[in-house]
């Protein structure tokens, strides 16, 4: 290894922030109006999908789920990533950083949904004070009862907690062999079969954290998968071992989402996170080879808070251009336009500087500590560019 950037790594998070936005903004905008229009806060365009366009309703029968897609791709890349601050960091200096790099850029990217309802006018009465300050963490309202107003992605970083509560348990067991992944998968699968599913799901002090619990018990293993595989690359994990394990965690991932009881998905959904797994691992292979691409280079570097920022601001764009008889076409343009720049602002002004301060205190966390060579020169590779 040398000191560079992971490029493959970095070039995923941009091709996974590109699918899930021409997923949303090209398919599911217009074939499931009714989710979009909630999100939107707006009445919906129509009924069903017999007015959408052509191309869009193709593509959702074809099973094709670039979405999916995409939220795969973030999760393998945030458990290779994450086994690298794990390697680097004390357990102290891993949360620390972990947070200030998710929580205020999902915040900012929260207060632009939250000024979004507003605009449109709260049609649903979401705005309570409360529920917007825990809605800006991602699982607070969820586990304290309140009633956020919701965004459409806040689950998947909800996942994201779990798993840094996973990591803060098993720390560099999870990085430097094969049974501590193993047992947290097994665990998975313990939680699924005991744990009864909540009445209540959303918004609800009951069983708020059991929903939680069983959203993520199907997600870990991908996530886990990416950790092993990056134990492999630092040659912490043996290939022989690695391989291995990867394939009882993938297999697992698909069983759990088969039978999970609080996530509603289909075959085309599970084939597809099984193809992510597919090239991820490919890549982690021969990805060394991958060049730079500037296009995909910028788009990675707001990839975050586009993820954050595009559902509801998107949607209500497209969703009052197209009532005023704006072309799709261009309605679509007009809001992809809005959701990069409200993405690249947040980059600038929140994620960038909130993200060195997190890594600065890491670093001070940890300075007593020593760090091998090795770990130390992949964390400033893939930190640069896959986190």
């Amino acid at each position: 290894m040398t000191g560079h950037r992971v490029e493959w790594a970095n070039a995923l998070r941009g091709i996974a922030a590109g699918c899930v936005l021409a997923f949303h903004f090209g398919v599911v905008f217009w074939v499931r109006q009714d989710v979009a229009a909630s999100l939107a806060r707006r009445p919906a365009l129509y009924a069903g999908d017999a007015h959408a366009p052509a191309l869009s309703r193709l593509v959702e029968r074809s099973g094709v789920d670039l979405g999916a897609f995409g939220v795969a791709l973030f999760f393998l890349l945030s458990g290779f990533v994450i086994a690298i601050s794990l390697e680097r960091y004390t357990r102290g200096g891993f949360l620390v950083g972990r947070l200030l790099r998710v929580l205020p850029t999902y915040a900012a990217g929260f207060a632009v949904t939250v000024a979004v309802v507003r605009l449109m006018g709260d049609p649903g009465h979401e705005l309570s004070v409360r529920g917007v300050l825990t809605g800006m963490v991602p699982g607070l309202a969820l586990a304290s009862g309140a009633r956020a107003p919701g965004d459409g992605i806040v689950w998947t970083l909800i996942i994201e907690m779990v798993f840094y509560g996973v990591c803060l348990i098993g720390y560099r067991r999870l990085t430097r062999g094969w049974v501590a992944p193993l047992v947290v998968a097994a665990a998975c699968v313990l939680v699924q079969l005991a744990v009864p599913a909540p009445h209540v799901v959303v918004g609800s002090a009951v069983g708020g954290m059991t929903y939680i619990v069983l959203l993520a018990a199907p997600f870990v293993p991908v996530m886990l998968l990416g950790g092993v595989l990056s134990g492999m690359r630092r040659a912490a994990v043996g290939r022989g071992a690695a391989w291995a394990v990867a394939g009882v965690l993938a297999a697992t991932h698909v069983v759990l989402l088969s039978t999970t009881r609080v996530v509603a998905t289909n075959l085309g959904y599970r084939l597809t996170f099984l193809a992510a797994i597919g090239l991820f691992s490919a890549l982690v292979v021969a990805g060394d080879r991958w060049r730079p691409h500037r296009l995909l280079a910028r788009l990675a570097d707001v990839s975050y808070p586009l993820y954050v920022v595009h559902p509801v601001l998107g949607y209500a764009l497209i969703s009052v251009l197209v009532g005023h008889h704006v072309p799709v076409a261009l309605a679509v343009l007009g809001a992809t336009v809005v959701v990069l720049a409200a993405a690249w602002s947040l980059h600038v002004l929140v994620e960038v500087p909130t993200h060195q301060v997190g890594r600065a205190w890491a670093r001070g966390l940890t300075a007593r500590q020593a760090v091998s060579p090795s770990a130390e020169l992949v964390a400033e590779g893939s930190n640069g560019g896959a986190d």
